[in-house]
């Protein structure tokens, strides 16, 4: 990082924050990206392996969206018999773009025959105005 452009610090200064600030926060937010990443990544991983263990048959499977244009497939991250476990560490359904592909990821899997299962670790505080 000691290296990357800084010229977005000008934008930091002109709102009051110094340069040692402004370090600091590309740095804790650079570790924040890191871990977010890796740790649901570990916990998704890890959900695979003990399904896998206890149910040898449970595949990953990608099924055609048939309700929409994108995205053309679904993936489905752990099947076992007719329940499609979708696993997430946490819930990243924020906009609305994305609430919609969620909504119709489920209607798709459904349609295909399979019982969808959410799977997340952890939801979102949902703080109110």
């Amino acid at each position: 990082m000691g290296s990357d452009d800084k010229s977005h610090y000008l934008i930091y200064r002109v709102l009051g924050i110094s340069l040692e600030e402004g370090a600091a926060i590309d740095i804790y937010q650079n570790k924040g990206r890191f871990l977010y990443r890796y740790a649901g990544t570990f916990l998704e991983h890890a959900t695979k392996i003990c399904f896998e263990s206890k149910f040898p048959d449970a595949v990953p499977l990608r099924i055609p969206n048939t309700l929409g244009l994108r995205p053309k497939t679904f993936q489905i991250d752990c099947l076992i018999d007719k329940r499609a476990y979708e696993i997430k560490w946490r819930d990243a359904t924020t906009d609305g773009d994305h609430i919609t592909k969620e909504h119709t990821r489920i209607k798709t899997i459904a349609a295909a025959g399979y019982e969808p299962i959410r799977l997340m670790y952890y939801y979102p505080t949902v703080r109110k105005p």
